[in-house]
């Protein structure tokens, strides 16, 4: 549905810095950080082990750089793939959260071809733990560098759905969440009911795996109007344009989902548009990213086509 009327007001007139009063570029660029990477292992009981890559802001890219510690202790985002995906093809999104200045754990779930949606909620927990020991360990190239008090959730398809069942699980301490397509099993939908933190879900028009209508369902009906929330639908996307560029053209040709209408890159540059700022405005409280969520840059990406569907909920 296209989002009109009175909605349109509400989205003109939400009083956020214009990109002219307070220039920022846009998220969908990388950021100014360098990106250091180690990989670490973690054991959640009674799923397994996680295997996973932290990355972190360094002053070169590179594995195990020194950290940056310009802008240190730094936000903490665990990222999770979906079902069958791994850490390594869905490198570009904690790749760019990590140049914009947060430390990120990336993991791959003992069971990849698990249906258990808690699998998934359980490595973000286990994400943020292991992200905690490493920061108190003087041999850890982010020793001291990660803001435990700040921290932030986001995953694909199982992944986020594992993403919306952790936030909303007593005792997460997640302060803002991003489900791209996020599979709605009844674990997570019930836990998205006790979500009081901002979370956005996003999701292609053509997704064939996890219908636009479905994220409208658990956007409208189970996530709570007294949070923030935000759903964005993404015109010509599916769900595989979601990963990295190499694997979904490789899906896309096997006919894993239904036929994307835009490029790869183009669903990723729009996604992390929004993911960033969302990030950025609710982990960083940096008031100037508004405009790319809530404002005149969403509203010109809604006049423009380039989303089919933009709501947010804001009490």
């Amino acid at each position: 549905m296209i989002l009109g009327g009175a909605a349109v007001v509400l989205l003109l007139c939400f009083s956020v810095p214009s990109v002219g009063a307070l220039a920022v570029p846009p998220p969908d660029q990388p950021g100014p950080f360098h990106t250091g990477s180690f990989t670490v292992w973690y054991l959640v009981p009674p799923y397994g082990i996680y295997r996973a890559t932290i990355r972190y802001p360094a002053t070169r890219d590179g594995w195990r750089a020194p950290v940056d510690t310009s802008g240190a202790p730094y936000p903490g985002i665990v990222v999770a793939n979906g079902f069958a995906g791994s850490s390594w093809n869905i490198k570009w999104i904690p790749q760019h959260l990590t140049s914009y200045g947060y430390v990120t754990i990336c993991f791959t779930p003992p069971h990849k071809l698990s249906w258990d949606a808690t699998q998934w909620a359980s490595g973000f927990r286990g994400g943020f733990d292991a992200l905690l020991a490493q920061n108190s360990s003087r041999l850890s190239p982010i020793f001291g560098a990660f803001d435990n008090g700040t921290r932030g959730a986001i995953g694909l398809s199982m992944g986020g759905g594992g993403c919306v069942e952790a936030t909303g699980t007593p005792g997460a301490c997640i302060d803002a969440a991003v489900g791209l397509a996020p599979a709605g099993f009844p674990s997570v939908m019930s836990a998205a009911r006790n979500i009081t933190v901002p979370i956005q879900l996003q999701v292609g028009t053509l997704d064939g795996l996890v219908s636009p209508q479905d994220v409208v369902k658990m956007y409208t009906s189970f996530l709570s109007n007294g949070t923030i929330k935000e759903y964005v639908a993404i015109t010509g996307g599916n769900h595989i344009g979601f990963i990295d560029e190499f694997y979904a053209r490789f899906g896309q040709r096997f006919g894993v989902d239904k036929p994307a209408e835009i490029a790869v890159e183009l669903q990723h540059n729009i996604s992390r548009r929004y993911f960033t700022a969302w990030f950025q405005y609710h982990l960083k409280h940096l008031s100037e990213y508004g405009t790319y969520i809530f404002g005149a840059d969403a509203q010109h990406d809604l006049d423009d086509g380039l989303l089919a569907d933009l709501r947010y909920n804001i009490p």
